[in-house]
C-alpha cells in the first residue's frame, strides 16, 4: 500500500513549487507537460529506494566499519553545536557528490545510467526525481559514507537530508530567481539549469548539487550573466516511460557506444587534468572502504547472517552511554573461555552453542524471569558477542519469545574501544535493570 507520508509530501511539494513556478516562471510551460506520469512514478519509487538505500548505507557502514573509525575524530565532530555540524556535513557530502557526479559524466558506462536524468527536456521541480536507481544509490554512497564514518549525530543527518532534498527540488524548478552573492554558497536554478543545457560547452559544468564554490574551485563553473539556457536534454533519445528508462542503461551498455558528454566534447574533458586525479583518489578511498566491508563480510560474517542482520534491532555503545535505552539486561553469547577473559559488567552468560538447540532460548527466558520485578519497567535485553555475528544469530532465535531484544553493534570489541574495564560500573549503574 502506498505510504500516506509519500502522498502528503507530493501534495505539499506540488502546492509550493507549482505556485512558485506560476509566479516566477523562467520559461512559459504547462503544468501537465510531457513525461509528467513518468516523473510521478519516479517520485513514488525514488522515495522508497532513497529511504531504504540510506538505511542500508548507514547500517552497513556502522556494522562493518565500526571497528575501523577514529574515535577522536568522531568525538570532535559530535561535540560541536548542530549548526557547525550541519555546515560541515553540507561541505563534506557535496564534495563527495561532486566527485561522484564527475565520474557519472566522464566514465562512459556510468553515463548510461546518468543519461536518464539528463533526458529531461522540460525543467521543473518534479524533474528532480528522474534518476535511475543505480545513479541514486551511487551518489548517496559518496554523500553519506563520510558523514557516518566521521560520526555526525542523527539530528545533523536528519537536518542535512531535509536540506538536501529541498535544494534538489529548488535547483530544478522552473523559477526565475537570483540569489545575489549567496549564489556562490547556495545552488540555485540560475546555476543548475546550465548543467542540463544542450549546449556542448556546458556538458562538464556546474556539477555540485549545493555549493557552487566547488565548481569555481575545480574550474567547472559556468554561470554567464544575463543569459539563460533555452533548450534542455541530450541528443541521444531515451525512452519516455519508467520501465524502459530503467532498462535503458543495460541495453546501452551492450552497445558500448562512446556517448558520454566527455566524448561529445573532448576539449571539455581535458579541463579535468589534476582535478580528475582528486576524483580518482576519492574513488580509491571509497575502494578501500569497500574492500574492508567485503573482507569483513566474507571473513567475519557468513552470508545468511549478513542477510538476517537487516532484520535485527541494534544498539550502539553511544546509545547506551547516553541512556537512550534503559533499563537493560546484558547477556553474553560468547564461549565460556571468552567470558572468563573479559565481559561487560556482570553480564549473564549463555554460550552461543546452546542456541543450536532449545537450551539457549530456555536459559535466556529463565534469566529474564528471575530478574523481573513487579512495578518495574520492562527491560530490554542487550545481546553481545565479540563483534556481532553470533549475537545476531541468537537474536533471530529469541525475537519471537515475547521479550524485547537488541544486539550491541560491534559487540564487546566496540564497547572496549570506548569504555575501559574500570569504567564499566560507572556506565552501567544508571541503565541496568
Amino acid at each position: 500500500m502506498m505510504s500516506l507520508e509519500i502522498i502528503k509530501g507530493f501534495i505539499l511539494l506540488s502546492i509550493i513549487f507549482i505556485t512558485l513556478e506560476r509566479l516566477l516562471a523562467l520559461h512559459p510551460q504547462k503544468i501537465f507537460r510531457a513525461g509528467l506520469k513518468t516523473d510521478i512514478t519516479y517520485f513514488l519509487t525514488g522515495h522508497i529506494i532513497g529511504k531504504n538505500a540510506s538505511k542500508i548505507i548507514v547500517f552497513v557502514t556502522l556494522l562493518y566499519l565500526g571497528n575501523h573509525v577514529n574515535l577522536f575524530w568522531q568525538n570532535a565532530v559530535i561535540s560541536q553545536p548542530i549548526i557547525c555540524q550541519f555546515i560541515e556535513a553540507v561541505i563534506i557530502a557535496d564534495t563527495g557528490y561532486y566527485f561522484a557526479h564527475r565520474l557519472l559524466h566522464t566514465v562512459p558506462w556510468l553515463w548510461q545510467f546518468h543519461a536518464v536524468h539528463h533526458s529531461i527536456e522540460t525543467m521543473d521541480w518534479l524533474g528532480t526525481v528522474r534518476v535511475h536507481p543505480f545513479d541514486q544509490i551511487f551518489t548517496k554512497i559518496f554523500q553519506l559514507t563520510p558523514l557516518i564514518v566521521l560520526g555526525f549525530n542523527n539530528e545533523t543527518l536528519a537536518i542535512y537530508t531535509l536540506y538536501s532534498a529541498a535544494i534538489a527540488f529548488f535547483i530544478h524548478a522552473n523559477i526565475r530567481l537570483k540569489l545575489g552573492r549567496l549564489k556562490w554558497v547556495i545552488a540555485s536554478p540560475e546555476f543548475h539549469h546550465w548543467h542540463h543545457s544542450q549546449i556542448p560547452r556546458t556538458y562538464h559544468k556546474n556539477l555540485a548539487a549545493q555549493i557552487p564554490l566547488l565548481d569555481l574551485l575545480f574550474g567547472t563553473l559556468y554561470m554567464p550573466t544575463g543569459k539563460k539556457p533555452e533548450k534542455y536534454g541530450i541528443i541521444d533519445p531515451v525512452p519516455p516511460d519508467y520501465f524502459r528508462q530503467f532498462l535503458y542503461p543495460f541495453t546501452r551498455l551492450n552497445l558500448m557506444k562512446n556517448t558520454s558528454p566527455s566524448s561529445q566534447n573532448s576539449k571539455g574533458f581535458s579541463c579535468y587534468g589534476s582535478v580528475y586525479m582528486i576524483a580518482l583518489a576519492y574513488l580509491m578511498v571509497f575502494g578501500v572502504v569497500t574492500s574492508v566491508i567485503i573482507s569483513e563480510l566474507f571473513y567475519h560474517v557468513d552470508l545468511p547472517t549478513y542477510i538476517t542482520s537487516f532484520n535485527t534491532k541494534q544498539v550502539t555503545v553511544n546509545d547506551l552511554q547516553e541512556g537512550k535505552i534503559k533499563p537493560v539486561i546484558f547477556i553474553d553469547v560468547r564461549s565460556r573461555e571468552e567470558y572468563a577473559e573479559d565481559r561487560i559488567g556482570k553480564s549473564s552468560l549463555v554460550p552461543f552453542v546452546d542456541f543450536q538447540g532449545s537450551l539457549g532460548v530456555q536459559e535466556v527466558k529463565r534469566i529474564i524471569k528471575s530478574n523481573m520485578k513487579q512495578n518495574q519497567p520492562t527491560p530490554t535485553i542487550v545481546l553481545y558477542c565479540q563483534k556481532g555475528p553470533r549475537s545476531i544469530k541468537a537474536y533471530q532465535k529469541l525475537k519471537n519469545t515475547g521479550f524485547k531484544f537488541v544486539v550491541l553493534s560491534g559487540g564487546i570489541t566496540a564497547w572496549r574501544k570506548v569504555i575501559p574495564l574500570e569504567k564499566d560500573d560507572q556506565i552501567l549503574t544508571p541503565i541496568l535493570y
